[in-house]
């Protein structure tokens, strides 16, 4: 799997979730929802372009990749099971949790996710019951 940094994951669940709320994702809508400029999304683009995760703009459309697909819903995975752990067992409040999970996301071990699933009784790749 292409070597994506924290930054770069960012922006592919960003574009997911984007497009699960609206259909279509537009480098603009990126920008507005991350509060930074176009060219800033445009280099982020281009840095996940060039490691297969998003197609080329047509019209200002960003299109994931079957690869970037993939690793957006695993990052989008993550962030909601320990989310869901920090809420559900810890107590920490849902703004708190949404914060530290969305840190947390990009540096958890494998074992870890497993150990969580169990804990939570989670079966499957989605995270959820």
């Amino acid at each position: 799997m292409a070597n994506i940094r924290e930054s770069g994951e960012n922006y592919l669940e960003l574009i997911l979730d984007l497009y699960r709320e609206q259909g279509e994702v537009r480098s603009v809508d990126i920008a507005r929802r991350l509060g930074v400029s176009r060219a800033s999304v445009s280099k982020a683009l281009g840095v996940l372009r060039e490691a297969g995760m998003v197609e080329p703009a047509y019209y200002g459309k960003v299109v994931l990749t079957e690869a970037g697909m993939q690793r957006a819903a695993e990052v989008r995975a993550r962030h909601e099971l320990l989310c869901r752990y920090l809420v559900e067992v810890l107590g920490v409040s849902r703004e708190t949790a949404e914060t530290d999970a969305c840190r947390m996301e990009h540096v958890v071990s494998a074992e870890m996710i497993e150990k969580l699933k169990h804990a939570l009784g989670v079966s499957g790749e989605s995270g959820m019951p």
